[in-house]
């Protein structure tokens, strides 16, 4: 088998716990305080039904027959509609980027991803390859002090959005990496791990599904760290 010796990284919900965290998060304290008050049980039903669109609308974006700028208008206004909730236009037109002031507010530094990737790239050298806006991811990463821990290829301003073939071979080529020595992450087969795969890169999946085509499988990113980090001591220890 050959040498893994190089580690792209997806960001959001594989280094960045966005979705199950912040974006929750946010979204909770803007909407009890934009459309509340509600009770712990009828703010838990409106984001239900707010996750429900939100995942019935995705599709359609990676379809290309909506934009992600439609998606975020649509879901809210779907919720809202559902629920009988009256606002104007300027609310639903004017709420993404409340969520996003007060999600960059939200983010803290976590010390012990910072610590795994210094370490990691002792051996390694490291990349990241995200979907998303110019302005939103380097805000996050800038937030969560990791920006200057690995080379940063973002779709926003590559123009390459994954699972285009060409947002690997971007990163690939300009990082002189070698398909067959590197290692891909990421959270989602579509998008991260089946196309990494088709290029010849070795695969890591982060998350719930068991049985997948990686080539490694863990539960959350911690996992992945504590084995490869692991593997680094052994075989500086053998050698």
């Amino acid at each position: 088998m050959t040498e893994i010796k190089n580690i792209i990284f997806d960001w959001d919900n594989t280094l960045f716990p966005f979705k199950e965290k912040y974006w929750e998060l946010a979204h909770r304290q803007l909407f009890s305080e934009q459309l509340g008050p509600f009770t712990d049980q009828e703010l838990n039903r409106f984001m239900e039904k707010y996750h429900e669109f939100d995942e019935l609308l995705w599709p359609q974006v990676h379809q290309r027959k909506m934009t992600i700028e439609e998606l975020r208008e649509e879901r809210l206004s779907l919720t809202i509609e559902y629920f009988d909730l009256k606002v104007d236009e300027n609310y639903l037109t004017g709420f993404f980027k409340k969520f996003l002031n007060r999600l960059f507010e939200l983010i803290e530094p976590d010390e012990q991803l910072i610590q795994n990737l210094k370490n990691l790239s002792k051996n390694y050298k490291l990349a990241l390859l995200s979907n998303g806006g110019h302005v939103e991811q380097r805000e996050k990463l800038r937030r969560s002090q990791v920006e200057k821990l690995f080379s940063v290829y973002i779709s926003g301003e590559t123009g390459y959005l994954k699972p285009d073939a060409r947002a690997f071979k971007n990163v690939l080529t300009k990082e002189n990496f070698q398909a067959s020595e590197t290692l891909m992450v990421g959270d989602l087969i579509e998008h991260d791990i089946k196309p990494a795969q088709e290029l010849g890169m070795k695969t890591a999946y982060i998350g719930p599904e068991k049985e997948t085509i990686a080539d490694y499988e863990f539960t959350n990113i911690q996992d992945f760290f504590d084995s490869f980090i692991e593997k680094t001591v052994i075989n500086r220890f053998l050698l």
